[in-house]
């Protein structure tokens, strides 16, 4: 399994989400009944960098070509815990705000 590459930090804030899913019925009579969709919960981490070098931006995008649709790891850059994660984006996105700096935006869930 490939691992996330050796590019800088994101910025921060880094914004994490925690899903669990469940299945809601409602009832007729009013009630309610639910119940876990998943067994395990997932980890959604929104990465963003506002000033990513054009070579890190280079890196990132390779990375991103060869392992879109597949799971890697990835640790977390303040807890330092592994994960196994992939792409929820179909897409990369990045703005360039000069020649050499572009800002990026990658969400990562847990697989």
């Amino acid at each position: 399994m490939n691992s996330w590459p050796s590019i800088a930090k994101p910025d921060f804030p880094l914004e994490e989400e925690r899903s669990f899913p469940v299945i809601r019925s409602e009832f007729d009579n009013g009630a309610v009944q639910t119940r876990l969709r998943f067994s395990k919960k997932r980890l959604i981490a929104t990465l963003r960098w506002e000033a990513m070098t054009e070579t890190d931006y280079g890196t990132l995008e390779t990375f991103f070509d060869a392992n879109q649709g597949l799971t890697f790891t990835w640790t977390h850059p303040v807890t330092s815990a592994s994960y196994t994660v992939r792409f929820r984006d179909d897409s990369l996105k990045s703005s360039a705000i000069s020649y050499t700096r572009r800002q990026v935006t990658v969400v990562l869930e847990e697989a």
